[in-house]
């Protein structure tokens, strides 16, 4: 790619040189000058060509996406703005929905508690029909949401209807920051085993909620913790530091930084809160990721969790923002994350090639724990996996039409959300009315792959109306015997007393594996 790149960029250059134009003026000069001089003659003379304005931005982005650096990004005011909202902070100054679009209209999905809405009365399933003067029966979800959001203090006039009772209304909200929990609910799953999931990005209060999930699930008397960092993608480093805390002892280096020019270690600066004799399972996949892998890291390394699942992302980079010019910001890369123990969490190329071997590091009590990119768990376990006939399915409906089969699910899930009790069954007449739909939309879905997906058919209808229908808990109650890894983690617990305990078992548990032809 970045050859061609290149090969691009001496096309561009080399006819000016032979046109005798004024490249021979910034030949001579440095860098800098040739820039300006380019954007000065694409600006001036060339006939299609875009403002100077338009085309420093376009050569600012360029450069960015040119160095080697993957993460480096340049954002505008506006993409930062939506960046820090769902990416940093998961705060921001809105009116407390969670909106999809279904049936035609972008529709309330869940009503955040305490948020603005909430307090007006809306309700899931109101359709948002109108936002200030403008009608909004056609909008896209982003520009829903782009239009409710804003600057905490400042108001929005918004009209609803209500589907059911044909009930139409409008109200004025004052927008305010909104906190999302990034622990969504609590369980104690069977054989007293205390469950936090944590799937949504750290912000500057995912160490307190989960501290205080642990806290509350320790105190009701769980003989076990599973902390599920499964799909994490990350966020604040900080916030990472204060969560592996939460079980470390005071004090402990959680992660070394490695900068440019400088080394930094970032050392815990409060006492554990749960006591540390409580046996520990951490759920790591391939997208647990950034900060997710450095708490990951932290509690494998000193033997404060065992480690189920797939080996994490291996994002291990430090980004720094820098305020540029009129609001944009450029987020680069700045530093390299390091588990106490030494490990790279960040993924080299060739690391994952075959026959490639991962470094061997050693956790405080002696374990052997994997470098080589990523977090490497204690105990591979692997999500269920899908049948060819599911598989088959699922890509004839993404190839033929994937947009329009979210669509009729999402029309077709709104008819039958009265019938999702939280021990609700999938019916074979759903699965052939999706089908029907499905046809009716333009998609023939063969027979042949019907009947072989059925089981596709039928967990794609019973996950998607349980989100929608249903609370997270009750969701994630569904879902627990589907569920391979989380099996695993609590058989382990089950067996085991102590942290201690839990590692002889684990070891029984990897000998007894590899003597399994």
């Amino acid at each position: 790619m970045r050859a061609r790149q290149a090969a691009a960029l001496a096309a561009l250059v080399l006819p000016l040189a032979a046109g005798g134009f004024i490249v021979g003026r910034a030949s001579r000069a440095d860098g800098y000058e040739l820039f300006r001089s380019v954007i000065s003659v694409l600006a001036n003379e060339g006939i299609d060509s875009l403002s100077a304005d338009s085309l420093f931005r376009l050569a600012s982005r360029g450069l960015v996406a040119a160095v080697d650096d993957p993460y480096a990004e340049l954002f505008s005011p506006q993409d930062f703005a939506r960046f820090s909202r769902n990416t940093l902070q998961n705060r921001y100054g809105g009116i407390g929905l969670r909106i999809i679009r279904m049936r035609g209209a972008v529709t309330v999905f869940r009503v955040i508690p305490g948020g603005p809405a909430g307090e007006a009365g809306v309700q899931r399933g109101d359709r948002i029909e109108a936002v200030n003067d403008s009608v909004a029966t056609d909008w896209t979800t982003d520009r829903a949401s782009n239009t409710l959001t804003g600057q905490p203090g400042t108001s929005v006039r918004v009209t609803f209807g209500r589907p059911r009772s044909g009930e139409r209304y409008t109200v004025e909200l004052t927008r305010r920051i909104i906190t999302v929990q990034t622990v969504p609910f609590v369980a104690t799953l069977e054989g007293g085993i205390g469950y936090i999931p944590l799937p949504r990005s750290f912000s500057d209060h995912s160490a307190g909620e989960v501290a205080e999930a642990a806290q509350r699930l320790s105190a009701a008397g769980a003989r076990g913790l599973i902390l599920d960092l499964r799909g994490n993608p990350g966020g604040s480093l900080e916030q990472a530091v204060a969560l592996a805390n939460v079980f470390l002892p005071q004090g402990q280096p959680v992660v070394r930084v490695r900068y440019r020019r400088q080394d930094d270690t970032l050392r815990g600066d409060r006492a554990p809160v749960v006591r540390s004799e409580l046996p520990m399972v951490v759920l790591v996949d391939s997208a647990s990721a950034s900060a997710s892998e450095i708490v990951a890291g932290a509690l494998q390394d000193y033997d404060r969790a065992v480690l189920i699942g797939t080996t994490s992302f291996g994002k291990g980079l430090v980004q720094g923002a820098y305020n540029l010019p009129e609001g944009w910001v450029l987020r680069v890369t700045t530093g390299h994350w390091f588990t106490p123990s030494g490990r790279l969490i960040q993924r080299q190329r060739g690391d994952t090639l075959p026959g490639v071997v991962r470094p061997a590091f050693r956790s405080r009590a002696g374990r052997t724990v994997f470098g080589g990119g990523g977090i490497t768990p204690d105990l591979f376990a692997y999500a269920d996996t899908t049948a060819s006939g599911d598989r088959a399915l699922n890509r004839w409906l993404n190839e033929r039409g994937g947009a329009i089969a979210r669509q009729v699910l999402d029309d077709y899930l709104a008819e039958l959300e009265p019938e999702a009790t939280p021990t609700f069954m999938i019916a074979p007449a759903w699965r052939q009315e999706y089908v029907t739909r499905l046809r009716a939309a333009g998609l023939p879905v063969p027979d042949s792959l019907v009947a072989g997906g059925a089981t596709f058919l039928d967990r794609l209808i019973d996950i998607n109306l349980s989100n929608l229908a249903l609370s997270d808990s009750a969701t994630f109650v569904r879902n627990v015997p589907r569920d391979s890894q989380l099996a695993r983690a609590t058989a382990l617990l089950r067996r085991a007393g102590t942290q201690t305990e839990l590692f002889a078992t684990l070891d029984r548990t990897n000998r007894q594996a590899q003597r399994t032809p």
